[in-house]
């Protein structure tokens, strides 16, 4: 398999693995909060027990950073080579090219003011 199929079907995972640790997250944090309401005997919304909530939310956020993890690991070579590119590209910025001689300067008073 492509490196690039493994990389799309990782991203996909992360995708399909976030929507319901945030759903879920979002459901205990807002609907089913921890530490029990007087009148409530059982703390359920859509049919579904706080206890099974919280059970989705524990695997599918697991899930989800084991695939976060392996989207790094498939990255890394561009997170280890990060500054290098950064710097070309804010060098390549900066750099004007000279009127005499053609070279590239770093003044910044050429890069706003290059009629002078």
């Amino acid at each position: 398999m492509r490196r690039i199929t493994i990389n799309a079907l990782v991203d996909i995972g992360c995708l399909i693995t976030f929507i319901p640790s945030l759903i879920s997250g979002l459901v205990l944090y807002l609907v089913l909060t921890s530490g029990g309401r007087r009148g409530y005997s059982t703390s359920m919304y859509i049919g579904i027990t706080r206890s099974q909530w919280l059970t989705m939310h524990d695997y599918t956020s697991l899930l989800f950073a084991a695939l976060l993890i392996l989207h790094l690991l498939l990255h890394w070579k561009f997170f280890r080579n990060i500054r290098r590119h950064l710097s070309s590209v804010d060098n390549a910025r900066w750099d004007v090219p000279d009127k005499q001689s053609g070279a590239g300067n770093r003044n910044l008073h050429t890069c706003f003011h290059p009629d002078e």
